[in-house]
């Protein structure tokens, strides 16, 4: 798994295969995936659950003592989704997790809450419902407290704010096998204000592009 991992992250969906996770993992028995895992996907589903087991239980505990002082704010919302990813890298030294999910994401719709969106491929892990419901409820709630946007755009801005979270811990998984490793406390931190920011701007001016780029009203 934990060769799997690291060349997914490091090259793609498209640039691994079974049998090169096999010898990377230092195994003679070229059937090893298969005989663990079932299969590829079998592989792929283990690697997302190993960590979105524990990231999700953390979050289910935040939640529960957030709903216990009463209505939970957005930024505590945002807290909830940001904290555990944080928390998974820290844990994980080094790091891949990120760097996978951004793989994850490169083929995926722009609005991947959006039901009518097409999945990812098929040589995309694919969690089961179970596996991402808890993730999914916190998104949701964050979804319904952007009141200041037009129904139809919200779960479109928090899909953004999740690409962009994934997105800069990829950037500092990288940065962390070199000498430019920022703080991830402090990472964390920047993150969630601007995640904050990101959902927090108001809508996007509706009307025609013109080729400039500039709306016309």
């Amino acid at each position: 798994m934990s060769a799997a991992e690291r060349l997914v992250a490091e090259r793609g969906f498209r640039g691994v295969n079974a049998s090169e996770v096999v010898r990377a993992a230092g195994q003679k028995n070229n059937s090893a995936v298969a005989y663990h895992f079932g299969s590829w996907d079998g592989l792929l589903e283990a690697v997302w659950t190993r960590h979105t087991v524990g990231i999700n239980q953390r979050r289910v505990e935040l939640l529960t003592a957030a709903r216990s002082e009463g209505p939970i704010p957005l930024a505590t919302l945002v807290s909830i989704y940001i904290d555990p990813l944080a928390s998974e890298l820290a844990r994980s030294a080094p790091s891949y997790w990120a760097r996978f999910n951004e793989q994850w994401l490169a083929d995926a719709p722009l609005n991947v809450f959006d039901p009518q969106s097409p999945l990812p491929p098929a040589d995309r892990p694919n969690p089961e419902v179970e596996t991402v419901s808890v993730v999914a409820d916190l998104l949701n709630q964050i979804i319904k407290r952007l009141k200041h946007l037009p129904v139809a755009d919200r779960s479109r801005r928090v899909a953004l704010m999740t690409r962009f979270v994934i997105g800069a811990l990829a950037a500092w998984e990288r940065d962390s096998q070199g000498d430019d490793r920022q703080d991830l406390d402090q990472l964390n931190q920047e993150l969630l204000n601007l995640a904050l920011a990101l959902l927090l701007a108001p809508a996007a001016k509706r009307g025609r592009r013109q080729a400039g780029g500039s709306a016309i009203p």
